[in-house]
């Protein structure tokens, strides 16, 4: 063989060399963001190290023996892909209300798994959804990850990058088994997209007639609690078939003000069988009550908001408490809804608030208070929820301190914020679900 000259022998290893330290940068940038990433608030949720802000779910830790760190990738074995088995659902810590979730997988040939959302961890329920359910697994949204080529007896709402089982993803192109697709969650107020490898392929409205009946004629029929906006998890699958994740980078959004309006008076109650209706609320002062304490009457009562200057500015609420020492006490009401049998009611909240609560409608001093909420500038989700006569308080991801938790399960009531005198509090992404 003709051996090149030494210069071409020289410049060929230069190039070599560049190119090793090409690709040795581009896998380095993989689990990082850019500066421009942290710039518009993206934030790693793996860091291609540890398993550190995730967690089995219904476990407090990551499962021995189950998800593993590879190559800077998480990596589930494969297993039987059941509850009791050895690799189970990995669940982030934290808890999300408006996203955008961005994430590569990779899966090899008939692999399976999902990225699960809008789901309450450690919800029961009675209706089996696949052999082997044990009720212990997430049950909400999923974007289906999946090797389609061996699946294609599929329905095309079960492939890969749809709102699986119930929204069928078009004009996608799939990457080869073996390599990785970019897919991205985004949840907005109550609009829902998925994206696979840059590109838009299926979406639907949280709380519309169309989803509600695409809904009804599903499996998924029989769990009220799919397609109901809330604060949530993130969950990566385990299915049984050995899966690859990396490059989890979520950005929290600001809910979109450009949602239908709301009819000014509230929906009917759905039937019990029915699944609870989200509505994105718009800020409207006339929906809003403040209410001070009667000594004299031992009561709540009605007053106007000049005990409380309210503001509403592109779709985000003011109110301070203005209230003296005969007025000591003053709670801002939603009246827009009677909270009455189940429900989720979620709000973005900033300021110094003392406490957000379920009061009782008629004002008297029966009540499910959440105390202590953070007081900073930062944005905080608060929700509270009933169902079946059992309480849930958060902010994000954490459970709010409750008082009076024993509160009467069939109480009809208002949802309320508590500001002390003086105290300013800002509102925003009011969501309410409510069902009997």
């Amino acid at each position: 063989m003709h051996r090149p000259p030494f210069l071409f022998r020289r410049l060929a290893v230069m190039a070599a060399a560049m190119l090793f330290q090409t690709v040795g940068t581009l896998a380095a940038d993989n689990n990082t963001l850019t500066p421009q990433e942290q710039a518009a608030g993206w934030r790693l949720l793996f860091d291609g190290r540890s398993t550190a802000g995730w967690h089995t779910y219904g476990k407090k830790s990551v499962t021995a023996g189950s998800w593993k760190i590879k190559d800077g990738c998480l990596v589930l074995p494969p297993g039987n892909g059941r509850p009791n088995g050895t690799g189970g659902d990995l669940v982030t810590n934290a808890m999300y209300t408006n996203f955008e979730f961005e994430f590569e997988w990779r899966v090899g040939p008939v692999g399976n798994s999902g990225v699960e959302y809008l789901f309450t961890e450690g919800e029961k329920r009675t209706a089996n959804f696949y052999p082997g359910d044990t009720g212990d697994s997430p049950v909400g949204f999923e974007y289906q990850v999946l090797d389609d080529a061996p699946h294609a007896n599929n329905a095309a709402n079960r492939l890969a990058a749809s709102i699986y089982s119930l929204v069928t993803p078009t004009g996608k192109t799939l990457r080869p088994v073996g390599e990785f697709n970019q897919g991205r969650i985004v949840v907005n107020g109550n609009h829902v997209e998925h994206w696979l490898n840059g590109r838009k392929v299926a979406e639907c409205e949280l709380g519309s007639a169309e989803l509600q009946r695409i809904i009804a004629s599903s499996k998924y029929k029989y769990y009220p609690g799919v397609g109901v906006k809330r604060a949530t998890a993130i969950a990566l699958q385990d299915h049984g078939a050995e899966v690859a994740y990396r490059n989890l980078k979520l950005r929290e959004l600001r809910p979109s003000t450009t949602s239908a309006p709301t009819a000014a008076v509230p929906p009917p109650a759905p039937a019990p069988s029915s699944p609870m209706t989200a509505r994105k609320v718009p800020m409207q002062a006339a929906d809003w009550r403040v209410w001070c304490w009667s000594k004299a009457d031992n009561r709540w009562t009605e007053h106007p908001l000049d005990k409380m200057t309210v503001q509403i500015q592109d779709g985000v609420l003011s109110a301070r408490n203005t209230t003296n020492s005969n007025w000591p006490r003053a709670i801002l009401v939603y009246r827009g809804t009677l909270l009455d049998g189940d429900f989720i009611v979620s709000a973005d909240y900033r300021g110094q608030l003392e406490s957000f609560d379920l009061q009782s409608a008629d004002g008297g001093n029966q009540r499910l208070t959440c105390l202590n909420p953070p007081q900073d500038n930062q944005w905080h989700t608060a929700l509270l929820g009933r169902k079946q006569g059992q309480y849930v308080a958060r902010i994000e991801e954490a459970p709010a301190q409750v008082q009076n938790g024993k509160a009467d399960a069939g109480m009809k009531g208002y949802f309320c914020f508590k500001l002390r005198p003086g105290e300013t509090v800002e509102v925003r992404g009011l969501v309410v679900q409510a069902g009997r």
